[in-house]
């Protein structure tokens, strides 16, 4: 007799499942263990009932889940995209830091003490290497002893080739 009141029903009950409605269309009665059904309707069976309220969670919270896994995935995806850019920016600004250090690094100013007057000073200074006159200038060149140049600028000094060079400075065009 339960078994066909219940069947009677089934497509109600289905209806409302899909529809989420199954807690609020079907609310537990303090009788006998029996559901009350909506207005005009005959009483349920608990079993079933429950069984349609677990199914219709477990199917909200397998899409739940499904969603949070897209969005997790998304979301980190996102990240690592945002990561790798962002270490290429570093990397690059890194490298460009590094090679203006370097560049500011392998040019020292030219001391003072290693400037001179006349030739024969800056020889006895560097007998070894090439004495050249240097303009002292911000454009920073010298001229060899073959240059129409070479100790007749008003600003310059006679300096070795190899502090000029260490210097930055570069020979002259002429």
């Amino acid at each position: 007799m339960k078994f066909t009141v219940f069947t009677r029903h089934l497509p109600a009950l289905t209806f409302a499942c899909a529809l989420g409605f199954a807690p609020v269309a079907f609310a537990q009665t303090s009788t006998g263990g029996a559901m009350a059904a909506m207005p005009g309707m005959a009483p349920v069976i608990n079993a079933p009932a429950a069984a349609a309220s677990a199914a219709t969670s477990a199917a909200t919270d397998s899409a739940n889940n499904a969603a949070n896994a897209a969005t997790s995935a998304a979301t980190n995806a996102a990240n690592s995209a945002t990561s790798a850019v962002t270490n290429k920016v570093n990397s690059a600004a890194t490298s460009a830091t590094n090679i203006a250090t370097s560049a500011v690094k392998s040019v020292t100013p030219l001391p003072k003490t290693n400037e001179f007057k006349t030739q024969a000073d800056a020889t006895a200074h560097c007998p070894s290497d090439t004495v050249v006159w240097s303009t002292l200038s911000k454009g920073k060149s010298y001229h060899l002893s073959s240059s129409k140049e070479f100790g007749k600028t008003k600003h310059g000094a006679y300096v070795c080739k190899a502090d000029a060079d260490a210097a930055g400075f570069h020979q002259a065009q002429n």
